[in-house]
């Protein structure tokens, strides 16, 4: 399958279905002993640290993958899956940030194509059972409904700037 043309010098926005009024967003690191954060979608401010994103690709075991990092969180918190007992979806995983030295398999993500310029995310500590879902609350979830392409799970980049920053040129997970 086809996978997107990424800049690892550019911030991007990431949004769902082709509706830019709301993109996801990755807070800092201020939870569980700043080894946390939050991700969910939240009106769109694209001059806003919480939603620029860089995309950056990675070989694993001989396959491409990618590493969410966004400015708010800073070069060393990544995008990765966490089990949530309390979840009503069959995986019961969503995502959140968390800090480079303590991920795993779940801060890398494959991102495939539905064949619309729309894309869908799995994460490798979850296999391609399962996508990234928005759900109507904004909170995303590793959902197991992946038949066809399911609108919550239909994301989009958008460019917003030049990094620029040494601190993004590389990635240590």
């Amino acid at each position: 399958m086809a996978t997107p043309v990424i800049d690892t010098n550019q911030w991007y926005q990431i949004y769902n279905n082709g509706d830019k009024s709301q993109a996801v967003m990755g807070t800092n690191l201020f939870n569980r002993g700043g080894t946390t954060g939050a991700v969910f979608f939240n009106t769109t401010n694209t001059s806003s640290n919480v939603q620029r994103w860089q995309i950056f690709p990675v070989i694993v075991d001989d396959t491409k993958l990618y590493t969410l990092r966004c400015k708010e969180g800073g070069p060393s918190a990544f995008m990765a899956t966490f089990y949530v007992e309390a979840e009503a979806t069959d995986g019961k995983t969503r995502p959140i940030m968390m800090r480079g030295d303590i991920v795993d398999k779940n801060a890398y993500w494959s991102i495939e194509s539905w064949g619309d310029n729309s894309w869908y995310l799995t994460n490798a500590a979850n296999d391609t059972n399962y996508h990234l879902n928005k759900n109507g609350n904004g909170i995303m979830v590793m959902s197991s409904d992946i038949a066809a392409p399911q609108n919550g799970q239909r994301f989009n980049f958008a460019t917003i700037d030049k990094i620029d920053d040494e601190k993004y040129s590389s990635v240590n997970v």
